[in-house]
């Protein structure tokens, strides 16, 4: 999978901010829409307070490095699938995290069988869809055109 090209979709779909603030779930977040950990040095930081470029690109290569995981975990085969799929998954994955992506059972399915139109169905019957329509709407139509 093209990385770089999954890195421009996260960042065009999330958007950058090299300070901490709260997202639409009322989460501390900063980066490209990594949400702040205990775990985290940024952790307990006031809202507004400024990251760099670099710490944002730190977040955002490791948060890949779990999604990809997460990918992996969930589609024995997902470097087999078409590109295009891997970077759908990939995003659906960052934005929803394991847990929520999970409960896609009949995408899951779809995509299990390589079924790209069923998989596009299901991702339009969704809360995520209803909530994210403009980002949901573009990764539909790119499964669409698989």
């Amino acid at each position: 999978m093209n990385k770089d090209q999954l890195i421009t979709e996260l960042v065009a779909d999330e958007g950058e901010v090299l300070a901490v603030y709260l997202c639409s779930a009322g989460h501390e977040t900063c980066g490209v829409g990594h949400m702040i950990t205990k775990a985290d040095p940024e952790y307990g930081w006031p809202l507004d307070a400024p990251i760099t470029k670099e710490r944002s690109d730190e977040l955002l290569g490791e948060d890949l490095k779990i999604v990809l995981a997460d990918c992996a975990w969930v589609f024995d085969g997902f470097d087999d699938f078409p590109e295009e799929v891997q970077l759908i998954i990939a995003n659906m994955m960052f934005n929803l995290g394991r847990p929520r992506f999970q409960k896609f059972v009949n995408f899951i399915a779809a995509v299990e069988d390589a079924d790209w139109q069923e998989a596009a169905i299901q991702m339009r019957d969704s809360r995520w869809h209803r909530q994210l329509p403009q980002r949901s709407g573009r990764l539909i139509a790119r499964m669409e055109a698989v």
